[in-house]
């Protein structure tokens, strides 16, 4: 079941890929609205007037501006892309339960998602080789 952290791995780091590029008063307002934790720490629930205070925003505006930008719009999607991988997970382990008392059914389905998860590991290694590449060839001085 190791492939299963990699593919939830895998989103999890697109998500805070994106986090990271996004100012930081707009980063800590998301993470502060979903809850979301920074660097493995355990979320520290704040009221909002903090978060304000410590990035020096004087309106609520300017959050609610943002929330209508395509930046926002696309870290959203990518939050709910990790959750539905966690989703994956549970669905997978109710599977696997079933599989292991004999439902035949649940042995299909299991083994279905074994192949596809398999698939999607194996498409996002190369994507992150494809990657690593492009970053490469960034730093070369001709």
């Amino acid at each position: 079941m190791p492939f299963l952290i990699l593919f939830i791995g895998g989103k999890q780091m697109t998500l805070d890929k994106q986090l990271a590029k996004t100012p930081l008063k707009y980063r800590r307002y998301f993470r502060w609205k979903y809850k979301l934790p920074v660097r493995g720490r355990v979320y520290v629930d704040r009221p909002l007037e903090e978060i304000m205070r410590i990035d020096g925003v004087k309106n609520k505006e300017t959050y609610y501006s943002w929330e209508k930008t395509e930046q926002y719009k696309h870290l959203i999607d990518l939050l709910i892309q990790s959750h539905a991988a966690n989703d994956l997970i549970d669905m997978y382990n109710a599977m696997l339960d079933k599989a292991k008392k004999g439902d035949a059914r649940a042995v299909n389905t299991v083994i279905k998602l074994q192949k596809s998860i398999a698939q999607n590991i194996k498409q996002n290694t190369n994507n992150s080789i494809i990657e690593e590449d492009e970053d490469e060839e960034d730093d070369l001085i001709i």
